[in-house]
């Protein structure tokens, strides 16, 4: 298995959604698929920088497709280039005709059928996953996209307001409306991943606790609790560990992977 990395553009939204997608050797190939959404201020690069690698590799070697897309107000989807990406969201917020949450969920929609028309993954077969503000966007993505089979949110934003860039904006009508703490409920049965870090400043563990806690009801009225984990990592601080690339690949593995592609259990 390699890294084969193309450049993509999902041009059925405005605006247009750039992309990077990789694939585990140089032939075209239906597979199990990962969206992968990136930090606050990242871009769709940070799947494939540094640290971030590894996983990247690793969902090569377990035979899997890797989408990664910038989010609104970031990238290449910003309206003024010049402006950081934090400033061109916040701006997004006053913006009426272009609510940036709900192009999210749109957003998610789009990438989904891209990713089937363009045969790049089958429709049963769709996970996604991301880290901070990425993993919030797995929680909205969740929701939105009946087609998204499972997902992993590594180190989540579960409360928008308690970032400092957000602060003065907690009283924002749409910061209210889309906490995921309220908003993000409603994704059982679908298999859900959550990772938190024992020492995260950014995304405080003790809102990504609540978040689960809140969620577990809904699996255990339909007897699926078993599709829901919560793991926090000890000394873990606001940043990829590699102990998340185990983990991750473990619950897609059980949950994305078709059955004949399975381990066998001994």
């Amino acid at each position: 298995m390699g890294l084969h990395i193309y450049p993509v553009t999902i041009k059925q939204i405005s605006p247009p959604i750039h992309g990077l997608l990789a694939r585990p050797d140089k032939v075209d190939r239906t597979l199990p698929t990962l969206i992968y959404y990136h930090g606050l201020s990242g871009t769709r690069n940070q799947a494939f920088q540094e640290r971030y690698m590894e996983l990247a590799e690793a969902l090569m070697d377990l035979g899997c497709n890797l989408l990664a897309v910038d989010l609104r107000g970031h990238g290449e989807r910003r309206a003024d280039r010049q402006m950081p990406a934090v400033e061109c969201f916040i701006k997004l917020l006053s913006d009426r005709k272009n609510n940036p949450f709900d192009g999210a969920l749109e957003d998610a929609k789009r990438t989904v059928d891209f990713a089937i028309e363009r045969k790049i993954a089958h429709p049963s077969h769709i996970g996604v996953i991301g880290l901070s503000w990425g993993g919030m966007h797995v929680l909205y993505a969740l929701k939105a996209e009946r087609r998204i089979r499972c997902g992993v949110a590594l180190l989540p934003v579960c409360k928008i307001a308690s970032l400092q860039e957000f602060r003065p904006f907690k009283d924002n009508a749409l910061i209210q409306q889309y906490e995921p703490l309220t908003f993000a409920t409603g994704i059982a049965p679908k298999p859900l991943l959550i990772v938190s870090g024992e020492k995260d400043k950014r995304a405080d563990p003790a809102f990504t606790a609540e978040y689960y806690q809140q969620l577990m009801p809904e699996y255990e009225k339909l007897n699926k609790q078993d599709r829901l984990a919560y793991a926090m990592l000890l000394d873990a601080s606001h940043a990829y560990d590699s102990r998340m690339t185990d983990m991750t690949i473990g619950w897609l593995k059980e949950y994305l992977m078709p059955e004949d592609e399975k381990p066998s259990i001994v």
